[in-house]
């Protein structure tokens, strides 16, 4: 999966049926949903976030 940081959302590409979570820098869960294709756009507040998908090694990215 790959990971793009837009302006106040996420792109999850090549994901679909997987469970995501998204955490902001200081843990909270700001988005947390299975996806249901490969190129989702999920809002997030601005910041860095970290993106986990299915347990795999998490991504962070900037959101601003």
């Amino acid at each position: 999966f790959s990971v793009i940081g837009g302006e106040g959302n996420v792109t999850i590409l090549n994901a679909s049926g997987r469970k995501v979570v998204i955490n902001n820098i200081l843990g909270q869960v700001v988005a947390n949903t299975i996806l249901p294709s490969d190129n989702e756009t999920l809002n997030v507040p601005s910041g860095i976030v970290v993106v986990s998908v299915d347990g795999q090694t998490p991504v962070k990215t900037v959101v601003k």
